[in-house]
């Protein structure tokens, strides 16, 4: 087996509380002369798990039986999902049950101790090696296209968030008389163009958010705000809206709740929730959002008596609109969600869904309030 150039001296760590497994094992080692290794060895269970964290090592030996924990607990234990080394699992007798969940934990090959050779054991290693640099590779490039496709919908929405504004602000002119009368059919039209375009500025704005959030490029500026007092002012700008649906909007806000929040992210994700309830609800439904505080967090709840929510699992995703009875006629992006959990979860707090009984939906926001 000829040698890969880009591994030079790998940095393997075995993890097994037997004294003489290890002495074979070492020996397996040093007759290797495929690939060049450098072995290290702990016993206990806990002192391996904070090693591996410390990630000095290219690939990671693990007996199955350890002592309080066994390999599966500690390839739990560090997420070896995540981790860019490779985690072989050894045994001392095969096991179909336990070879099926160390895959499932991400453990890139399953070694019975009695059929070890120094051949396949570097074999195993330099395969899971391999592998791993294949599968660094690929995240590398799905990062790279995950961050270009983040930038093409900044750029974009930048550039057509320009002419869009110019088009609303000329139709604005043209209704409100500053080029002469307009007749009732061509203002009819022209408060179509209007809401049209008022539609695709919402889309532009949309993904122009999702794209800096995606980059790490928002950021919320914290103050110590009346929350009070920006819940009311939400409600007020609301209820004309609610009642041109023939809907209800009540309210339960205590006055002066302050809490250390982005005044105008907070607010466009209260609006984001009240224009969602309003929506996705038939006439006569009510809506009602409320304030509760504790010492160390406000919590702010929107309850409806909406459609509901039959996949709430698909709520918060990118572009995810769950199919509904009034879906097809609102129309929408589905980003507005994704959004606001994303800023909601800027300020340390928690956006959650659950249904509103007897039906509909609640939203519940949960923030630090210092």
């Amino acid at each position: 087996m000829e040698q890969s150039k880009s591994f030079e001296t790998v940095r393997v760590l075995l993890v097994d509380d037997d004294e003489e497994d290890y002495l074979i094992i070492r020996q397996l080692f040093n007759k290797m002369t495929s690939i060049d290794t450098k072995l290290e060895w702990i016993s206990s269970s806990e002192e391996a798990i904070d090693v591996i964290k410390e990630a000095r090592h290219d690939a990671y030996l693990i007996d199955y039986r350890l002592d309080a924990l066994t390999g599966l607990d500690v390839l739990q234990n560090v997420k070896a999902y995540e981790r860019p080394e490779p985690f072989i699992l050894l045994t001392g007798i095969s096991d179909y049950v336990v070879e099926r969940k160390s895959l499932q934990l991400a453990a890139s090959d399953y070694l019975v101790k009695k059929n070890l050779t120094s051949d396949n054991l570097a074999r195993s290693l330099y395969y899971a090696l391999g592998r791993k640099e294949q599968e660094k590779q690929k995240i590398d490039q799905l990062v790279e296209l995950n961050r270009t496709k983040d930038e093409f919908i900044s750029i974009a929405s930048h550039q057509l968030r320009t002419p869009a504004t110019t088009v609303k602000q000329y139709i604005a002119m043209v209704l409100d008389g500053m080029v002469g009368q307009i007749s009732t059919k061509q203002k009819q039209m022209l408060e179509k163009a209007y809401e049209s375009n008022e539609r695709q500025l919402t889309i532009i704005n949309d993904l122009l958010k999702v794209a800096q959030i995606d980059a790490g490029r928002m950021e919320i500026v914290l103050s110590k705000t009346n929350v009070s007092t920006l819940l009311q002012k939400s409600v007020l700008d609301h209820v004309p809206s609610f009642e041109q649906s023939k809907q209800i909007l009540t309210s339960d806000i205590p006055e002066n709740i302050h809490a250390s929040v982005d005044e105008n992210a907070l607010r466009m994700v209260i609006d984001n929730l009240l224009e969602n309830a309003r929506k996705y609800s038939e006439e006569n439904a009510k809506t009602r959002i409320s304030l509760d505080w504790s010492d160390d967090k406000i919590i702010i709840t929107v309850c409806d008596q909406g459609v509901g929510i039959d996949h709430p699992e698909r709520l918060f995703q990118k572009f995810s609109r769950i199919p509904n009875a009034l879906s097809t006629i609102v129309g929408g992006t589905g980003l507005g969600l994704y959004w606001a959990q994303s800023i909601v979860d800027l300020h340390g707090g928690e956006l959650t869904y659950k249904p509103c009984k007897p039906n509909g939906s609640e939203f519940t926001v949960s923030i630090p309030s210092m």
